[in-house]
Order: C-alpha cells, then structure tokens, then sequence
C-alpha cells in the first residue's frame, strides 16, 4: 500500500491583500494488488497496480504584475503633467485553482510480455483568470476577472507489447492514446452565460475550443465570394438565411466543438542477427483548425478559381477589387487529422568475433532520421501547432538525418 499528500500555502502580487494567500493541497493512494492472496496465485498476472489521486493547484498568471491596481502613465506636455490611465485593475480577482484527479490501473502481464496503464482524468478549473475585453467608451481596453469554471475530462492508454523473443530475434510494439472532452461549466453572471472574445465564442455547457466565424456560401454568378447572413423579423426571430457578399455584415456562427476526437502514438523496434532497426509514429484524429496559411496564400487552389471559362468553381475569383475573397470564415476550418513519421533507426552491431582483435568489445554501426514526414489534409498544412490555428509562419519540426558509430572498449 501506498500514500504520498502535500500542502503549500502561496502568495501573488498580483492579487489585493486580501485575496493575496491561496492553499494547494494532493494526495494520493496506491494499492499493489498482486500481492493480495487472492491474486497470488494468477500466473498471468505480473503486476496489477490500482492508483487514485486528487489535488489543487494555483495559477496567478493575469499578465500584470501589480493586476488587482489601477495603474497610470505621466504625459508631460510644455512642462504640464497629466495622469492617464493606461491599466484597469481590479481588487477583486484571485487565484485560480485547477482540481485534479486521477484514477487507474498500471499492469504488467504475461511474463512481461504486455504491460501499460490505463487511466481516466478530470480537471477542474475554477475562478479562470481573464482579461475580459471592454468597450472603450469605459475608457480601458479590458479588466481583468475571474470569469468562471471548466472541466476537461478523458481516458488515457499505454500499451507496449513483446512479441517475439528468442536468441536470435526480439520484437517490440508500443501504442498509447489520449481522449478528453472540454466543457464550459459556468461564467460570471455578468456574461450572461456567453463570451465573444475576437473569432471565438464561449458559452455555458459548451467546449471553449469552438469558433465563431462567417459560413462560406461559394461564389455568385460573377465568381464574388458570399457569405450567409440571417434574415429576421420584426421581433428579432431568425427566419431564413440569404446570402451576401458583404462579409462584414454577415453573421457569424458558433463551429461547434474543433477538439480532436483522439490523438496518440505507436511505434515498433525489430532487433534481430546484429541488426536493429526502430520507428515511431504520432497521430491525431476526429478534429478540426483553422489554417491561416492557406487563407493566405491559397497554394495550389488559386490555379482553380473562378473565372469565365470555369464557372464551376467555388474559389473566388482573383480580382485586386474584391476585398472579402478570403475572408475570416468556415471556408478555412480544416480537418486536423493527421500521421507523422517522427523517427526511424537502423543500425547494425558487428559481431565481437570480427572486432576482438581491434580491442573493441562492441561496434555499432547506425543511420537515423527524426520528423521525417508529415501527412494531412493539405501540404504545408501542420496541426501540430496548436489545437485552434495552422499558420505558414511557425517552422515545423526541422527534418534531420544523421549516422555514426557507437564503439565500446
């Protein structure tokens, strides 16, 4: 049996006196159940681990230092000084705290030959910390708040197997994945349940990881892009939709949850008669992203634009005068499915008898390449970045080859 728990008490600048202390506690429990007389006797049966935790931890990061004052900047003007306000503070904010817990099973069956965890987690985090934009008939830009709660919750799995075994040959195989789902538990009151921070909306009972942009349309009889704008009556009361191509007038919709649905790793290594050779593999799936870089730049797709001998097409026409072809909209939102090659190793290891008269006990001779690939819905296109925007102007992972020998005397 097992237990481990913790406590700290902090303090932030950021936050007034009396708001300023927070207290962070965990602890958590662990149970080898193999070594209970019930299970002693399973031959398959290795290790079986059960393992529970739950804790709190504090975050103060609103971006100022001095976050609960009211702070101002001196102009001075023919040696006439005069204060202006160059940061809304707010007394009332404090920490936020995220709750976690953690429950699973860590195992090691077969004689070693399956072994990983399997584990569930909920995160709770309350009193997030926001710097919530205002009108700037206020006279500032923002306030910072404590705005509400969240949760992200989900199943984690490792697995790595031993296939083959014997003098000559050993195979390994690994696989892990990760599920989680974001909900927006609350908000503060004074958002009436609903927040629209530039292109992304967040609402009570909803994911945070959603947007809120303009629905594509296509093209008019002329190749200008349209966009839906809803069409209502006297009451306000959504009717229909028509299409415009004034996009700033358009309406704007919630896209929905973007998370992916699951994303992990595998990979295997093969030794075998000197030789050993390795590979690993990333993956994602089920999500969706908004790609900067091709509404920037349209790659290959502009070559099928609209034009007179090609009415078909919905991609805009090119035309220097139409100010919203590539406007912010769904038109970009993207699947982020994808499959990355993240390394491969081959090497072989000469046997002793041909190294012994060298004084060399072992002779290792190897190739390997890291980030070799990256396949998704578009070349140039990477959902490594983040789980929101692709832009073409963050590097992807350089790509880098190499080889030597690994000698030992």
């Amino acid at each position: 049996y097992f237990a481990s728990a913790s406590f700290r008490r902090d303090a932030s600048s950021r936050f007034h006196p009396d708001n300023r202390w927070g207290n962070f506690w965990s602890v958590g429990l662990g149970w080898l159940m193999n070594k209970e007389s019930f299970l002693q006797n399973t031959s398959w049966i290795d290790m079986l681990k059960f393992k529970i935790s739950y804790g709190a931890q504090g975050n103060d990061n609103i971006g100022n230092y001095y976050a609960y004052l009211d702070q101002y900047t001196v102009s001075n003007s023919n040696n006439d000084f005069a204060l202006a306000l160059s940061y809304k503070g707010n007394k009332d904010i404090t920490w936020e705290t995220s709750h976690s817990f953690n429950t699973g099973f860590d195992f090691e069956f077969f004689k070693g030959r399956l072994s990983g965890t399997v584990e569930y987690f909920s995160r709770k985090t309350t009193d997030m910390l926001y710097n919530k934009p205002m009108n700037a008939s206020a006279g500032y830009a923002s306030i910072p708040m404590n705005v509400g709660s969240m949760t992200n919750k989900g199943v984690e799995l490792d697995l790595n197997g031993l296939l083959i075994e014997t003098n000559d040959l050993t195979w390994r195989m690994n696989f892990n994945l990760t599920h989680f789902k974001n909900t927006i538990n609350e908000l503060d009151p004074s958002l009436n349940g609903e927040m629209i921070s530039g292109s992304y909306i967040y609402r009570e009972g909803e994911s945070r990881y959603q947007f809120y942009l303009r629905k594509y349309a296509g093209v008019d009889e002329n190749g200008v892009a349209q966009y839906y704008k809803d069409i209502t009556d006297a009451e306000g009361n959504v009717t229909g939709q028509e299409k415009t191509t004034d996009a700033p007038n358009a309406t704007r919709y919630a896209t929905g949850d973007i998370l992916p649905k699951v994303y992990g790793g595998f990979g295997t290594s093969l030794n075998a008669y000197g030789f050993d050779f390795s590979i690993s593999f990333a993956y994602q799936l089920g999500g969706r992203m908004y790609d900067n870089g091709y509404a920037s730049l349209m790659n290959k797709d502009i070559l099928k634009a609209w034009t007179a001998d090609n009415k078909g097409s919905n991609i805009p026409r090119l035309s220097a005068t139409d100010q919203y072809a590539n406007y912010l909209s769904d038109r970009f939102l993207t699947k982020s499915d994808y499959l990355s090659i993240n390394s491969i190793t081959l090497g072989y290891t000469l046997p002793k008898s041909w190294v012994r008269s060298l004084n060399i006990s072992s002779l290792r001779v190897y190739m390997s390449a890291d980030n070799v690939a990256l396949f998704s819905k578009r070349k140039g296109f990477d959902p490594r970045q983040s789980y929101t925007t692709a832009s073409a102007d963050v590097y992807s992972p350089i790509r880098a080859i190499s080889g030597g020998l690994s000698l030992s005397f």
